[in-house]
């Protein structure tokens, strides 16, 4: 299954690749899962990218450099090679927030975000480099956010913003659609909408995050 044409029902994921300007060997992703509404083509793919980069700047500090977008079926690699089941963009956006004289929290504390859905388990989205430390406190040892109101409001106002809210329903009828797919692809459940609900503390090597190129 290629990414330059796909019909209804395939499935893709997503990938944004970035680091601090002050350590660019230090690279970390975060990915998201797309369902395919309707057929389509690469040029859908382009305009996810552009609207989820635009999203994720709207919530990294200033210190976060965007390397690279990604998109690629959702099935494990093709074995042989098939340079249809994926395409990369190079990028150099960064984030756009800024908290002076606030410093920004390290790399192991993240943003943690729901991806709500109807039914079944919410999944959480781990954002690094997207938290000041005015902006966490730790009442009773735990880390939390000071004011969660102000992140969510911002997280709302960048979902519109980017245009990337238009991928999670109820948004317009386009041709991808944010999605949860389980382990062996047969359930897939619409995300309905991104709740920032707290501070995780994450390893800095955790799988999730750090990738290395294979040897």
């Amino acid at each position: 299954m290629p990414v330059t044409t796909f019909n209804e029902g395939d499935k893709f994921v997503a990938r944004v690749i970035k680091h601090l300007s002050t350590n660019p060997a230090n690279q970390w992703v975060n990915s998201y899962e797309f369902v395919a509404n309707t057929s389509g083509d690469v040029g859908d793919f382009v305009s996810l990218g552009e609207a989820l980069v635009a999203f994720e700047a709207g919530i990294h500090t200033e210190l976060v450099t965007f390397d690279r977008y990604t998109a690629s079926t959702w099935e494990d690699d093709h074995v042989p090679y098939d340079p249809e089941s994926f395409f990369s963009v190079s990028l150099s956006a960064v984030g756009v927030r800024s908290d002076v004289p606030n410093e920004v929290e390290p790399l192991g504390m993240a943003l943690r975000v729901n991806r709500q859905v109807v039914s079944g388990r919410f999944g959480n989205l781990f954002y690094r480099g997207a938290l000041f430390e005015n902006e966490v406190s730790s009442p009773a040892g735990l880390p939390i956010l000071s004011s969660p109101g102000t992140i969510q409001d911002n997280l709302t106002d960048v979902l519109a913003s980017s245009g990337f809210g238009d991928y999670i329903l109820p948004g317009p009828a386009i041709h991808l659609t944010m999605c949860m797919i389980n382990a062996n692809g047969t359930q897939v459940r619409n995300v309905t909408g991104l709740l920032a609900t707290g501070v995780s503390m994450i390893k800095q090597d955790h799988q999730w995050f750090n990738r290395t190129t294979p040897a």
